[in-house]
């Protein structure tokens, strides 16, 4: 089991810089980014954000050592395929080789109207779009200059291509994708190393169910759950911790509340260290073995990091 954290640009670069470098030192296994032109929300009112992702990524891959850096997800939709190819391999040389390509179809419709951007209205063309952009990633990382590749899919074309820079990773970064349609899941266990599910991470048994069927992959994947984590030694402080959590979240993110701090202690990760080591011990039986954690403050990010991270060999690879 590994961790990592989800990044909160809207603090201001300055923080999010220092967020990133402290889990750098701290020991996480990665930072995670999200990728909007604007805000999704529609609150328009801060000119000095959201920052280009990729260029954010670059400066944090700049200012931390070892720390992976990954995306919930990277929008396939809204750069040209090939382009972004070289962006992410660009980073992987600049990182030496800590690129997680964590990718998805996208969906935010206004992003593509406001930018001119092509639109692809229906999810499974998004889809078949995607699975396109990912063979192409493959065939121009494994195969860089001075090789000219040529892909011709209904969607994606490049001619005659002289791809560079190659990545650091080999074969390439870790493909690692999002979703849980019928078509983004032949994508994934076809092609990725790396599944991020939506409702199935929080559901065991439909999740066993589908890490257990004949056509599952049996090379090895990284199956990624969300989530938060509130720890402290003594179990009274943790549920405070949850209560407050909670209730930031019914405040400013209502659409991603539990409906009570009773539901947000069961689905996530609340309690002691023991505790919260048997949980996590849980959601590893069911088949994930990467948590990707959301902190609402700093001081429940240094909690973790000091009583969980050092205790995660006790699960295994």
């Amino acid at each position: 089991m590994k961790i990592g954290m989800q990044l909160h640009p809207d603090r201001g670069t300055d923080n999010v810089l220092e967020e990133a470098q402290l889990a750098d030192e701290q020991g996480f296994d990665s930072v995670w980014l999200s990728d909007h032109l604007f805000s999704p929300g529609g609150n328009h009112s801060n000119p000095d954000l959201p920052l280009d992702t990729l260029v954010l990524a670059t400066a944090i891959g700049a200012t931390t050592k070892r720390i992976r850096l990954a995306w919930a997800t990277l929008n396939l939709t809204l750069r040209p395929p090939a382009l972004m190819a070289k962006s992410l391999t660009s980073l992987d040389q600049i990182t030496h080789g800590r690129v997680i390509a964590a990718l998805g179809s996208g969906w935010n419709k206004p992003e593509w109207e406001a930018y001119n951007l092509p639109i692809v209205e229906d999810h499974d063309d998004r889809a078949a779009y995607a699975r396109e952009v990912v063979e192409l990633f493959k065939e121009l990382w494994t195969h860089p200059a001075p090789a000219l590749t040529t892909y011709a899919g209904e969607y994606v074309h490049v001619d005659e291509l002289p791809f560079n820079p190659a990545p650091v990773q080999k074969p390439h970064p870790p493909i690692w994708f999002g979703g849980e349609s019928e078509a983004t899941m032949q994508t994934v266990k076809e092609l990725c190393e790396g599944w991020m599910p939506l409702r199935a991470a929080g559901n065991p048994e439909v999740l066993k169910g589908i890490l257990s069927a004949d056509d599952w992959p049996d090379r090895p994947m990284d199956i990624v759950k969300g989530s938060r984590i509130c720890v402290d030694p003594d179990h009274d402080a943790a549920l405070e911790m949850a209560k407050v959590e909670h209730e930031w979240m019914l405040e400013f993110a209502p659409q991603q509340a539990a409906a009570s701090l009773e539901a947000f202690v069961d689905r996530e990760i609340v309690g002691s260290p023991d505790e919260c080591m048997d949980q996590i011990r849980e959601i590893n039986s069911w088949g994930v073995n990467y948590l990707r954690v959301n902190f609402l403050k700093k001081e429940s990010q240094e909690a973790a990091a000091e009583h969980l991270l050092p205790r995660l060999a006790e699960l295994g690879a």
